[in-house]
């Protein structure tokens, strides 16, 4: 399985980092992963990075916000001679990227697409096209691609592209030099900010829990709600996540913390509400702290959407690439914080909890 991974930041889980079962999310806090990238490793190179620290978010005059992808130390338009030779590195300690060609372009504006279908595996044999794709580069690998072919080509990453706007334009044009002369311009430099997650619970579609009842998020409000989604038939990453989840309820019931973790599959295709319940039981979730949910393909796809995660179909048939995601709710249904899965996701989760129930009193 190949894990991936909006709001404020959130190694036993370094192995499963580096294996076939890759976390998107990072396994661990989002500053650490890239807020201080390493150097690149050649002067023609291009780094990658989530950009919440100093890769960040640049908005360029010419071609608007880009960011995650650097060939100095923070976000830039990117710009080689025809015929270079690159570098892509993976700058960021725990968290794995891609670049991937998602386009070509005449010219600013760059028009990325919103939902486009990006691969973790590589394409294009090494030569920068508009089928070019990485593959998933963990932390502090690299792979080299030759820029033969002319052009703006519009790239993104694969496992950030959505959450956190990962995105950038390469330029294949003679005369190119890399740095400062790729951006026209002081475009401004800054950390990208977490967007507020709009949407109305109210309008919830419903899942179905471990015991068979029906709900929506607009009917857990009044209590803080600790939301991650997973997929029952990962044998890597989400079990651990489990795991952290069922840590995590135990403490709350012992603390008698009033609040409720919610699980709900990111793979409805294949996980029913039936295999969500056999999921509890083997994590002996006990319903009053701890929900495992499905429900229709339909109305899980709509409760994914609304938190911006998503999952793809991998090698054994499961949507086993997917993101990582754990999100707090307030007592009123609005997303405040977000975390990362990790090892210390279950402190993570019950010091989150404890900082909503201080902040609504």
């Amino acid at each position: 399985m190949n894990a991936r991974g909006p709001f404020l930041g959130l190694a036993l889980f370094a192995a499963a980092a580096a294996a076939a079962c890759t976390n998107g999310g990072g396994l661990e806090s989002i500053g650490g992963g890239s807020g201080t990238p390493s150097p690149l490793p050649a002067a023609s190179a291009i780094g990658l990075g989530v950009p919440t620290g100093k890769i960040g978010v640049e908005n360029d005059p010419v071609w608007g916000t880009i960011s995650g992808y650097t060939q100095e130390q923070t976000s830039q338009i990117l710009a080689f001679p025809p015929g270079a030779k690159i570098t892509i590195a993976n700058l960021s300690k725990n968290t794995p990227h891609t670049l991937n060609v998602i386009g070509t372009s005449n010219g600013p504006p760059p028009n990325f697409p919103q939902n486009p279908s990006l691969s973790f595996y590589p394409s294009g044999n090494g030569v920068m096209s508009a089928d070019y794709a990485s593959g998933s580069l963990n932390p502090g690998t690299s792979v080299t691609v030759t820029l033969s072919n002319p052009g703006i080509y519009l790239i993104g990453c694969a496992y950030h592209y959505i959450e956190f706007a990962m995105r950038d334009v390469i330029q294949v044009v003679a005369g190119a030099t890399p740095g400062p002369t790729a951006s026209p311009g002081p475009g401004g430099y800054a950390v990208r900010k977490k967007t507020h997650l709009q949407r109305t619970v109210a309008k919830s579609p419903i899942l179905v829990d471990q015991l068979g009842r029906s709900f929506t998020l607009a009917s857990l409000r009044g209590e803080p709600v600790v939301l991650t989604f997973i997929a029952a038939h990962c044998t890597d990453a989400c079990p651990l996540i489990n795991a952290q989840f069922a840590d995590a309820a135990h403490r709350i019931a012992r603390a008698h913390l009033h609040a409720l973790l919610l699980t709900v599959t990111l793979d409805p295709e294949h996980d029913s509400p039936q295999t969500m319940a056999a999921l509890a039981k083997r994590f002996e979730a006990n319903p009053k702290y701890w929900l495992l949910a499905g429900g229709s393909i339909a109305n899980v796809h709509a409760v994914m959407r609304e938190f911006g995660s998503f999952s793809v179909e991998g090698h054994h048939g499961y949507r086993d690439e997917h993101t990582t995601f754990v999100y707090l709710l307030d007592a009123r249904g609005e997303a405040v914080h977000e975390m990362l899965a990790s090892s210390a996701l279950g402190d993570d989760i019950v010091e989150s909890v404890r900082g909503a129930q201080a902040a609504a009193r």
